[in-house]
């Protein structure tokens, strides 16, 4: 897989709340990517100074005074770009807002109309709109929804009163677009990023000087990360949708031999996951012949398919959690150790799976879920262990869908050439284009959760036969 904006080059894209912060920064980035930007939002003098910004670069930025909370004035918007720019190929729904300063039992109801005004309903007429002229026009676009990790985890904020609750809407609202287009066999993508705090004019408008300067000292996000997330989701290959230990040592030689004259150098060594001598006796040797760990990335996992929780082997159901939870928490501790001996602000990387956030209908997948949702749980627990010892250390949960691997092809043998023709299936190069993005983000930047996903949808009744 190559991540490339390629085919965007010369196409439109309609940026909702483009008047600043996120939206300035996603809009300027794709302008400077080449794309026609529809710039939404209600201050159009500041798109107008935005334009201008942008006047030389590869594309061009058209502001379109848009109030996102009045279905008219996104009607009409939607109107004007389909008769002076053409058909719509990417919506970024970012407008939002934030109301502060009132709890749920004595907040005012048109405070709270307002939030839903402009975070749901808004962004669902937007999304309608985008949607219908795609399909009018056999676009295969890309939605991307800027949600919030607040719409994943209530945060303890008194006085954010509905904000959480928009934002988990906005998470609902993705996923069931993602269902509707899946049932329609539509390959238009739909992405929700969820960025944390963000120094925007949002978070200056609500929280005290002093903690701006906090933020700013302890290196928050800043707008153009979220806009370097936006040109990752969508520099991916049409069919993704946005997500060296072994006990083969011979296979590991082979790779070494593949990568003789690369820049880095790979070295084999022989580990068995399941075994935690094996693993102490990698890192020790690691640390003897290479040097600190700066990066750990736990993909070793096992399915065992093919009996049920009623009626399984218990040895098999050891084995999937040795492996796949108890190697992994060994391997993260012995790395996490070495990086603190060495003051390497390192990063940790698990190979996780959707089904580690939602349990797929196949039965004879048995315990091999549970252990994927124990990995989601072990990544967020050691990011809050690693935040209360104010650790510079990343943990990143990468989730996939249906990988094309030797444990997909032993497990559902039937169904993998039909899935590969369909593009049903992720490649184990788009798992890895997306482990490279996680680690090119700066220093302060910590992709927590990134899910990808193949665009064309699996038929699970098939994969129950």
């Amino acid at each position: 897989m190559v991540l490339s904006m390629d085919r965007w080059v010369g196409k439109v894209a309609v940026v909702t709340g483009a008047s600043a912060g996120i939206g300035a920064a996603i809009a300027e980035q794709l302008v400077e990517k080449g794309l026609k930007v529809a710039a939404l939002a209600r201050r159009k003098e500041r798109l107008d100074e935005l334009a201008k910004k942008l006047a030389n670069k590869k594309g061009k930025l058209y502001p379109v005074k848009t109030d996102i909370s009045k279905e008219e004035d996104i009607l009409n918007a939607f109107k004007w770009i389909k008769e002076n720019l053409g058909p719509v190929h990417i919506l970024v729904n970012n407008a939002g807002i934030l109301k502060m300063g009132s709890t749920l039992t004595d907040g005012d109801t048109e405070t709270w109309r307002n939030v839903f005004d402009v975070n749901v309903l808004g962004l669902c007429i937007a999304t309608r709109e985008a949607v219908r002229d795609m399909k009018a026009n056999n676009v295969d676009g890309h939605v991307i929804h800027i949600n919030s990790i607040v719409g994943h985890q209530v945060h303890p904020m008194p006085g954010v009163n509905v904000y959480s609750a928009s934002k988990y809407a906005v998470t609902a609202l993705a996923e069931t677009l993602r269902l509707e287009l899946n049932s329609q066999k539509s390959r238009i993508k739909i992405t929700s990023l969820s960025p944390g705090a963000v120094l925007t004019e949002i978070a200056t408008g609500v929280l005290d000087e002093l903690t701006i300067k906090t933020m700013e000292k302890d290196k928050i996000l800043d707008a153009q990360d979220v806009a370097d997330a936006v040109v990752y989701a969508l520099s991916t290959p049409p069919h993704v949708q946005v997500v060296a230990l072994a006990r083969r040592k011979e296979r590991l030689d082979e790779l070494a031999n593949k990568l003789a004259n690369k820049k880095g150098k790979l070295y084999p060594v022989k580990t068995d996951i399941s075994k935690e001598e094996d693993i102490l006796n990698a890192f020790k040797w690691i640390k003897e012949n290479l040097g600190p760990v700066h990066i750990l990335v736990n993909n070793a996992g096992i399915v065992k398919a093919g009996n049920t929780l009623t009626d399984g082997d218990t040895e098999s159901w050891r084995d999937v959690f040795n492996v796949n939870v108890l190697g992994l928490c060994i391997a993260t501790r012995e790395a996490v150790r070495d990086m603190k001996a060495n003051n390497v602000d390192g990063h940790i990387i698990h190979i996780n799976s959707t089904a580690g956030h939602q349990v797929p209908p196949i039965p004879g997948v048995n315990v091999y879920p549970a252990s994927k949702h124990g990995v989601t749980a072990l990544a967020e627990t050691l990011r809050i262990e690693l935040n209360s010892q104010k650790s510079r250390i990343k943990i990143t949960s990468l989730s996939p869908g249906l990988v094309l691997t030797e444990i997909v092809t032993g497990a559902f043998d039937k169904l993998i050439k039909t899935m590969e023709k369909d593009k049903q299936i992720l490649d184990a190069q788009d798992v890895a284009d997306a482990v490279v993005y996680v680690l090119s983000t700066p220093p302060h930047v910590q992709i927590q959760e990134l899910a990808i996903r193949p665009i064309a949808g699996i038929n699970f009744s098939e994969l129950k036969e």
